[in-house]
């Protein structure tokens, strides 16, 4: 517990130093693309090492290689010449399939043999693809869009603490073999006391987030590369903190998701962890599981309903 939290802290100081930095720099979008290149990358290169402990044989070099450019690429095709409206479409079916695919894992518990067979696509697809979506936000509203994906990391990541801290409570209050499961042969200790312990404090963090831009002024912090119109709207208070608590919702829901098909692959692989790369959370792919189909939501969200 004390590892994962010193963890946590630790790379909200990174996340938050390369965005200061950045802002020294001139451009606090280059950093966040390259965290998001650095940590799908790593994320990706322990997704093969899950699928080889299944048996499977993903050509490695070929998936890192691939995902490690695709990043990079997306934030500069839709920077310099812009999403249009049927890009969009196709990389937002394209996650839905992905989406969908997730959940028939998650419903039958077993990676199918053709699964592990193409694990090589799938991977660039499950990771470098899917945590892209937070750099399209970055890409279309600019030093805003980062903020923006500040708020979103921080509401989806907050609904693991809160989870935690909700079973513990719901153990603590009801007993360990009273409370209510979630899903006992995927993660046994999750608990639907999690869940909402979950849910209420992502809408907490979220609320919060949104309230102490607004009041410190941070969107005009982050102007630059974006859109003036979009600055004075945000300076106005168009992003007020219900909204954040609202909006965190379909994210923190998603999140809860994520994390248990993450563990359906790990359990299939016969790990605990997926790496040991940060202390008391794991490997990179254990920090990136909950985000992994919230990103897609978190575009559609910032997309449609806030901006």
């Amino acid at each position: 517990m004390i590892k994962r939290t010193c963890s946590t802290f630790l790379l909200l100081a990174l996340l938050f130093a390369v965005i200061y930095g950045g802002h020294l720099l001139g451009s606090i979008n280059y950093g966040v693309v390259a965290l998001a290149t650095v940590f799908s990358t790593l994320a990706l290169y322990e997704f093969y090492r899950l699928m080889q402990h299944m048996g499977a044989k993903p050509r490695m070099l070929l998936g890192l290689g691939v995902g490690a450019l695709f990043i990079p690429t997306l934030y500069v095709r839709a920077s310099c010449d812009g999403l249009t409206t049927q890009a969009e479409i196709i990389l937002l079916s394209l996650a839905g399939v992905v989406l969908l695919y997730s959940l028939t894992l998650l419903r039958s518990q077993k990676i199918p043999n053709f699964f592990k067979q193409l694990s090589t696509a799938f991977g660039v697809l499950y990771l470098p693809f899917m945590i892209g979506f937070f750099v399209l936000i970055v890409a279309r509203f600019g030093g805003n869009g980062v903020l923006l994906c500040v708020w979103a990391l921080l509401a989806t990541k907050f609904t693991d603490v809160g989870g935690l801290l909700g079973g513990l409570l719901a153990c603590k209050i009801e007993g360990k073999e009273n409370t209510h499961k979630l899903a006992p042969n995927i993660s046994p200790n999750k608990t639907w006391e999690g869940v909402l312990g979950g849910l209420l404090c992502s809408m907490i963090v979220g609320a919060g987030t949104v309230a102490i831009f607004n009041a410190c002024g941070t969107w005009q912090f982050a102007a630059a590369g974006t859109d003036p119109d979009l600055v004075q709207k945000m300076a106005d208070g168009h992003f007020v903190w219900w909204m954040g608590a609202l909006c965190a919702l379909p994210m923190s829901l998603t999140s809860i998701v994520s994390d248990l098909v993450e563990s359906v692959v790990k359990r299939n692989a016969g790990d605990k962890d997926s790496g040991a790369t940060i202390p008391g959370m794991g490997g990179a792919l254990d920090l990136l599981d909950s985000l992994v189909l919230a990103a897609p939501v978190a575009y559609l969200v910032i997309r449609f309903v806030i901006v």
